[in-house]
Formats: structure tokens, C-alpha cells, sequence
């Protein structure tokens, strides 16, 4: 049986270690392989999967804050089932909710359905099967994937955007953006009880006048 394997790795926060126990669980080949959510630095244990199967890779997205699902993924399954007749089945991981249109829409085109899961669930009932993912990153991986999250998120035009305040107003969404910075930074740096007690005090006053 010939797969298409499509990964989220944005959603799943996924290590390699996982995905590799994980791959090996389905029965059949890889004939189609990419990867969502990938980012050469964090994801870069991935390399010689990629250089094997020719995967192909997209780079994350920023601000998915109405679907998890990566409507990319969604596009691509729908296309490789209705134009590739060599693959008989998907091997998919993503985020659980959002998916289930795509689990469907695969079956009634008459593919094989397996999902990468975290647990036992509604979503992993309507696949034809589903494999569990035993580990997900570390938490010292975790703490690097938010790190570059924030920082990606740092030229984001649409900083705040239910602050009340209108978007055309950036200078000051930028200046409120600025304020809250400094003021966390300078709770960080306090050392004394009195001097954090006094940060608070002034986020709270800050929070409390823009939301």
C-alpha cells in the first residue's frame, strides 16, 4: 500500500524520535511525503528523512488563531487523492480539531486513513486506524519553540487586535506594545518583593486602561 504522508509539525509540536516510531507502525511505503510547520533550525533532525523520501516542506504560518488545521494540508490531501491514483492510503498528523472534514472527504474518495494521535479519540475513530505518538519534544525543546514563536510574532501588524483599538491606529498600538515590553523586562530584573509587587501594580494599571 503506498502512502502520502502529511505532517504537521507546527500543531503537534512533534520530535523526530516520535515521528519515526510512529511511521513505522503504518503498513505499507512512502510515495508522497511533506512537512508543514517547518523550520530548518528546529526541525533539522528531520533532514535525512526529507533527503530520503524527496519530502517536500512548508514554513510555518503565522497568527492560525481561527482553525488549527493547516489549510494547506487540507488542499494538498484533496489534490494528491483526486490526481495521484498510485496512493492508496494517508498517514496524517495534525492538530485533532478542524480535521475530521479532511478525514471524511479522504474516505468517500476511497482512502486509506491512519492518524498520528496523542490519545484515544472522537477524531481517531473515524480513521480507518491510528498509531500513537509515544513522546513529544522536551520541554527544553518546548521552551525554544516559544521563544521563536514570540520572535517571530515581533513585526506582526495586527499586534493586540481586541484592545478596542482601531487598526489604522499602529503608532499607538506599537507605543502600547513598547510599554508592556518594558515593563515586563523590568519585572524580570527586580529582585526585591517591594520592587515586583510595584511591576504588577503598573501592568495591572496598564491592562486595566487599554482592555
Amino acid at each position: 500500500m503506498n502512502y502520502a504522508v502529511l505532517v504537521d509539525l507546527n500543531s503537534m509540536r512533534l520530535s523526530y524520535e516520535s515521528f519515526a516510531k510512529a511511521l513505522s507502525g503504518i503498513d505499507g511505503k512512502v510515495a508522497y511525503a511533506k512537512l508543514y510547520g517547518y523550520n530548518n533550525k528546529r526541525n533539522n533532525d528531520f533532514n535525512n528523512f526529507i533527503k530520503t523520501y524527496g519530502a517536500e516542506v512548508a514554513l510555518p504560518v503565522n497568527n492560525r488563531k481561527k482553525v488549527r488545521i493547516d489549510i494547506r494540508q487540507v488542499i494538498d490531501a484533496i489534490t494528491i487523492a483526486c490526481t495521484h491514483k498510485s496512493v492508496d492510503a494517508f498517514f496524517i498528523i495534525c492538530s485533532e480539531l478542524d480535521s475530521i472534514a479532511m478525514i471524511n472527504a479522504l474516505k468517500k474518495l476511497g482512502k486509506r486513513v491512519v492518524m498520528g494521535i496523542q490519545s484515544p479519540s472522537f477524531v481517531a475513530e473515524q480513521c480507518d486506524d491510528f498509531v500513537m505518538l509515544e513522546r513529544l519534544v522536551s520541554d527544553s525543546e518546548e521552551s525554544e519553540i516559544a521563544v521563536s514563536g514570540r520572535v517571530a510574532e515581533q513585526d506582526d501588524k495586527e499586534f493586540l487586535p481586541y484592545t478596542g483599538i482601531e487598526s489604522k491606529k499602529i503608532d499607538e498600538m506599537k507605543k502600547i506594545k513598547t510599554e508592556l515590553s518594558e515593563l515586563i523586562d523590568n519585572k524580570k530584573r527586580q529582585k526585591s518583593e517591594t520592587e515586583m509587587a510595584q511591576g504588577v501594580l503598573q501592568l495591572e494599571d496598564l491592562l486595566k486602561q487599554y482592555f
